[in-house]
């Protein structure tokens, strides 16, 4: 497998880069859409935030993306204000991870294959985090089959379909262009 190239790991960081700064603005409406939306479907947001390994792998298509792209979203997200410190580099490193062993399991090709094996990962790893870190040991075990599923969902059609969205725009452009 071909190592990132500078350039491309430029583009990882900018994207990266823009996804933190949204994400504070997502950490915002965090609470109010908690309560309007519950403990369960609150988790349709997992998608968006899983945006920052799986956009930017879906990009490049190479190790490491997806690591740095979350990684960067979350320093960002932490020095734009998030109110989540640290929790958030520990999310970005999950989801990197995650991401990253969807994609080395299918060999860094993209499909519905490896976007499913890739939401299945990071919801995983990030749900370990959630389970000993935000207290998901004392949901009773309905409510945490529901979040996970949920999470999965979300990851995977939300987060694979909108990168997806957005990688065929730029083919579009021709910005994507070797």
């Amino acid at each position: 497998m071909e190592k990132m190239k500078n350039k491309e790991i430029v583009i990882v960081a900018m994207i990266g880069a823009v996804l933190g700064a949204f994400f504070m603005l997502l950490d915002t409406l965090y609470t109010p859409l908690s309560t309007l939306l519950g403990p369960i479907f609150i988790n349709l947001t997992f998608g968006i935030y899983a945006l920052s390994a799986i956009l930017p792998m879906v990009i490049i298509k190479k190790p490491g993306a997806a690591l740095i792209g979350s990684l960067v979203a979350s320093v960002i997200n932490i020095l734009a204000g998030s109110p989540y410190g640290i929790h958030i580099i520990v999310a970005g490193l999950l989801q990197g991870l995650g991401c990253e062993v969807g994609f080395f399991v299918s060999k860094y090709k993209l499909s519905l294959t490896s976007l499913l094996i890739s939401g299945v990962f990071i919801t995983v790893f990030v749900t370990i985090r959630d389970y000993f870190v935000f207290g998901y040991n004392m949901l009773p075990p309905v409510t945490l089959i529901a979040v996970i599923a949920v999470r999965i969902v979300s990851a995977t059609f939300i987060g694979g379909y909108i990168s997806r969205l957005i990688e065929a725009g730029l083919q579009k452009t021709g910005v994507l262009q070797k």
